[in-house]
């Protein structure tokens, strides 16, 4: 569904919905409705907690993912969640009135117990730099912080637009995993972000999200610049901003951009290490 359809439904549903204070449409189009602004918020993914945070959600937050090292001021909250089974106990204890959750990073059997239990469910899945920036703006008005999402959305919508838009996008091969070879293809939201910096997913014309790679493909694009998500020492810090789709991601672009335009002026080593 792409954003414009999105943004066109939920107009038409809110309009319907009588008896909720505030409403909206998550990532995956369905209707996340409270009878109050979200007071206690927790997040079950790292890239969840970024986009409460953008969204002015920070001082509502009762937990938040397991995962990589949060802001400082998050730093003493209760952590739940990642990639295994909520504590459900735990998360009920705090009585949280919206959850953002990752939808194919968290357990969907998880999720629905949420919901059974009357808690609203934030599903997050963006495709695009530009639907994970809407999504802020539809928290915001969960929250009922809506200038303030609006305000970082649109920050972030400035940094959209980079310098390396004007240069050729180089094909490179994106490693998500090495043995077995592990990549992506065009179905997934890093094709935006190598759009952005000025580079071109050598498997974009492959109709599938995360996928695992034959030793011939493999083979086939040995020779092309190699853009990894495997953490090294090398790259550790934007491998972790490539690896789920929060706003880190624009610090990633800006990273990627850099090394573009340094390659374009003949100043490169052989192959990508964002």
């Amino acid at each position: 569904m792409t954003a414009l359809l999105r943004m066109l439904l939920g107009i038409a549903a809110l309009s319907s919905w009588p008896g909720w204070a505030v409403e909206a449409i998550d990532d995956l189009g369905h209707r996340v409705a409270l009878q109050a602004p979200a007071k206690r918020v927790i997040t079950l993914s790292p890239h969840a907690t970024e986009l409460a945070v953008a969204a002015g959600l920070a001082e509502r937050l009762v937990a938040i993912s397991q995962g990589s090292p949060p802001p400082d001021a998050l730093a003493d909250l209760p952590r739940l969640g990642g990639t295994g089974p909520v504590d459900r106990e735990r998360l009920l204890s705090l009585e949280p009135d919206l959850v953002i959750a990752w939808d194919s990073g968290n357990r969907a059997q998880d999720l629905a117990w949420l919901e059974r239990n009357g808690i609203g469910v934030f599903r997050s899945e963006p495709g695009s730099l530009r639907e994970l920036i809407d999504s802020i703006r539809r928290l915001g008005r969960l929250g009922d912080t809506f200038s303030t999402a609006a305000r970082s959305a649109a920050g972030l919508e400035d940094r959209l637009v980079t310098p390396c838009q004007a240069v050729d996008r180089q094909p490179v091969y994106v490693e998500i995993w090495q043995r077995p070879a592990i990549t992506v293809g065009g179905d997934h939201w890093l094709n935006d972000v190598l759009e952005a910096a000025g580079y071109r997913n050598a498997f974009e014309h492959h109709p599938y999200g995360v996928f695992a790679v034959s030793d011939e493909a493999r083979a086939a694009v040995w020779s092309l610049p190699v853009i990894s998500l495997v953490p090294n020492d090398a790259n550790h810090a934007i491998a972790g901003r490539l690896a789920t789709p929060g706003t880190g991601l624009l610090d990633a672009l800006e990273a990627l951009c850099a090394q573009r335009l340094v390659r374009t002026q003949g100043m490169t080593r052989p192959t990508a290490q964002p």
